[in-house]
């Protein structure tokens, strides 16, 4: 297969293979973050707790500012209470479809991982349904991302915090750029 030149005639800094790989392994950042949430989705307090402060500007506050697992189910038992009485059932039941889409988002994730390494040892012609599948999931996350920093499209999340909305301008781009890999990648493995 002939090199992709990305920058001159001179020097070929990726060839298609390279820019495949790089498409794929991008695919593994949500499965890396959120795996853990597959078993213990109120883990998701470490992403709350270490990582969106980051995009504050800052660095996490320490202890005395971290949600704790007792924290978070008495928000959740908060936000039950909160229902009408006779709406109960129906508040207990939306916080239980929270949490199961959390985990089953995770598994997609870790799901997109496993692919993506598979995918690696094939050889480049073999790639195009992956890139595809990849290219789609980018541009939605790109989409749902740009929509959380502040472009009023696809949706609207009722409560972004500052931080989530500096992780939607963050991810937005990120997600650009595998977008544009996954394009190229699903081109040449499609010829």
């Amino acid at each position: 297969m002939e090199d992709f030149n990305l920058v001159s005639n001179e020097k070929t800094i990726m060839t298609e293979n390279s820019i495949s790989i790089l498409a794929l392994a991008l695919g593994f950042a949500p499965g890396i973050l959120h795996s853990v949430e597959v078993a213990y989705p109120l883990l998701a307090r470490w992403i709350a707790n270490y990582v969106l402060p980051l995009f504050g500007p800052g660095l996490p506050k320490g202890s005395g500012h971290n949600l704790t697992s007792k924290d978070q189910i008495a928000m959740l038992d908060a936000a039950i209470s909160a229902a009408p009485k006779a709406k109960r059932t129906a508040a207990e039941d939306y916080i239980f479809v929270l949490l199961f889409e959390q985990r089953q988002g995770s598994l997609a994730f870790l799901s997109v991982i496993v692919g993506a390494v598979y995918g690696m040892q094939l050889p480049l012609d073999d790639r195009a349904v992956l890139h595809l599948l990849l290219l789609v999931m980018s541009v939605m996350f790109m989409l749902v991302n740009a929509n959380h920093a502040g472009i009023p499209f696809l949706g609207k999340h009722p409560k972004v915090s500052r931080n989530g909305r500096n992780v939607g301008i963050v991810f937005s781009v990120f997600w650009l750029a595998a977008s544009v890999l996954n394009y190229l990648a699903f081109t040449y493995a499609s010829i």
